[in-house]
């Protein structure tokens, strides 16, 4: 996606690697000084906790064409892509497999899930979505979600879905993404293990799943402001936006010709779980 936009642009970006915190944090000790143009992020609460490092994208070309779901009402960030935090299953399993949060809370599958742990980002943004949701049957389980674990929470994502195929869980939850990328890994045995598992997208009681998103914003102090606009926008095209889909496996937010999302999104929670960040530490269970 970065060469596509300096061969288009002529532009050359430079790209910093980095935990959204460590980013966020560097971004306020650099200040006026600061040579960050474009943050991108796939932590919408951090990024959204800072605005204060983040200016208006009042000249965004495509900033009309963008749902409202999937931006800033004050236009400091910019949604570019979905993501949605699956449940995964080995193929031909003879477990019945929920496909509700509601069913978290039955005796049946409790000691039968690997998760990584549950104070790790994409846990909380999961649970904020099922708290704005305003129904107490998708968050009931949340009080005996421990109850739920066949092992102590270790690893990121791919290590519960390496666990899910080696026979150490009956279920795992991880982002859908991660699968995906262990079924194209130059490393042989991830291909086997990710082959044996398949995929299933949980519903909320409305029958809507909860997405989060990796989110674009432009620096306070961006000393190149035109070109941050230029390469957002360009994030927005629909090739950009198919690449999302192709190549890195995420689900686009602009409308794609032929493109289909396998499940219906809770788009309406994305900026509504914002407002439910300090209550998810109330229910968070217990490390």
């Amino acid at each position: 996606m970065l060469d596509a936009f300096e061969k288009q642009s002529g532009v050359r970006v430079n790209l910093v690697n980095g935990k959204s915190q460590f980013l966020l944090s560097r971004l306020s000790s650099d200040g006026k000084g600061s040579r960050a143009d474009v943050i991108l992020s796939s932590d919408l609460v951090q990024l959204s906790a800072h605005r204060d490092l983040l200016q208006p994208m009042t000249d965004l070309q495509r900033w009309p064409e963008v749902p409202s779901v999937f931006k800033d009402p004050d236009q400091r960030w910019v949604s570019l892509s979905m993501r949605t935090r699956a449940l995964f299953s080995k193929r031909k399993t003879t477990t019945r497999i929920p496909n509700h949060f509601t069913q978290f809370s039955d005796p049946k599958i409790v000691g039968q899930f690997c998760v990584r742990d549950w104070q790790h980002s994409y846990n909380r943004t999961l649970f904020a979505s099922l708290l704005a949701s305003d129904n107490p049957a998708n968050t009931n389980w949340l009080k005996k979600a421990n109850q739920l674990l066949a092992k102590r929470p270790s690893g990121g994502d791919r290590d519960q879905l390496r666990a899910l195929a080696k026979g150490q869980c009956q279920f795992a939850l991880a982002n859908h993404y991660y699968w995906h990328m262990m079924k194209q890994s130059s490393n042989k045995q991830d291909v086997k293990l990710a082959t044996q598992l398949e995929m299933h997208f949980l519903q909320m009681a409305n029958g809507k799943t909860p997405v989060s998103t990796t989110t674009a914003a432009i620096a306070k102090h961006a000393p190149n402001k035109k070109n941050a606009l230029a390469f957002i926008d360009f994030l927005l095209l629909p090739g950009t936006q198919k690449m999302y889909a192709n190549l890195i496996n995420e689900f686009p937010v602009m409308t794609m010709s032929g493109y289909v999302l396998p499940f219906e999104p809770a788009l309406e929670n994305i900026n509504k779980s914002l407002h439910y960040t300090k209550k998810v530490q109330e229910v968070l269970p217990k490390s």
